[in-house]
């Protein structure tokens, strides 16, 4: 919760929003101090070595250490031609929005008002085997399964992973085993970080989506599997499988 915006501010207040030590002292909140204390939203703090006083903090607030967990669609399976192997699509990026002052860097303190990672490569070409493929595992799961193999037109069409399996890539459509394999989707791009987050702030959250599997003569790719964001503040976790929105705890 903020510091109040007039009127008095004690060490006990500062202490309170900021953290610290007995006995207090108004230098342990010197910007450039300690940056577990007063974090890097906070601007016009002074640094050590200038003059300091507690109205500097008026309306000041603590920011959240969140831990982020993201991944982008897995890319679609591509399809069975012959000739030819249409690609399936690629997967699209995971990602988060915030208004300007709501997150930040933790190691540089810069502020982030955007924050995304890609999406998987749909499958194409052919793997250099004549069957199908597998679509790419995620940290999450598999990918899909390539289509049933076949020299009598008993091919299938490549499978989606499964819901749970976020990011991973659809696996490719089966073949006759005459022709080059098509590919299997690729899984989307993870990233784990650590933000700094104001209390109260709203972010908003866009899952990406799994691409098509390509769309053969014969048969065609499986679809990849959609992205996947966490949020993590203390034993606070939350969870997103579809679009939405963050409130940081406060």
């Amino acid at each position: 919760m903020a510091l109040q915006s007039s009127g008095a501010i004690s060490f006990a207040d500062l202490q309170a929003e900021f953290g610290g030590v007995h006995p207090i002292s108004l230098s342990e909140y010197y910007a450039d101090a300690d940056p577990s204390l007063v974090t890097v939203n906070n601007s016009g703090i002074s640094s050590s070595g200038s003059p300091i006083s507690v109205s500097e903090f008026y309306s000041k607030v603590k920011a959240l250490t969140i831990s982020l967990e993201f991944i982008g669609g897995g890319g679609g399976g591509a399809a069975y031609n012959n000739p030819g192997t249409p690609s399936g699509t690629d997967g699209t990026q995971t990602a988060f929005s915030a208004a300007s002052g709501v997150m930040y860097n933790a190691s540089s303190g810069a502020g982030l008002t955007a924050f995304s990672v890609g999406g998987g490569a749909g499958g194409s070409g052919t793997n250099g085997t004549t069957a199908s493929e597998s679509g790419e595992a995620s940290y999450y799961g598999p990918g899909g399964t390539g289509g049933t193999n076949s020299d009598y037109g008993g091919w299938t069409d490549g499978y989606a992973p499964p819901a749970t399996s976020y990011g991973a890539g659809g696996g490719s459509a089966g073949t006759n085993f005459d022709h080059g394999g098509p590919d299997g989707g690729h899984a989307g791009t993870r990233v784990t970080t650590t933000l700094l987050a104001v209390p109260s702030g709203t972010i908003t959250v866009t899952i990406g989506t799994g691409g098509a599997g390509g769309t053969g003569t014969f048969r065609s790719g499986g679809r990849g599997a959609d992205g996947y964001a966490k949020f993590t503040y203390g034993n606070n976790v939350t969870e997103f499988t579809s679009s939405g929105t963050y409130t940081v705890p406060s």
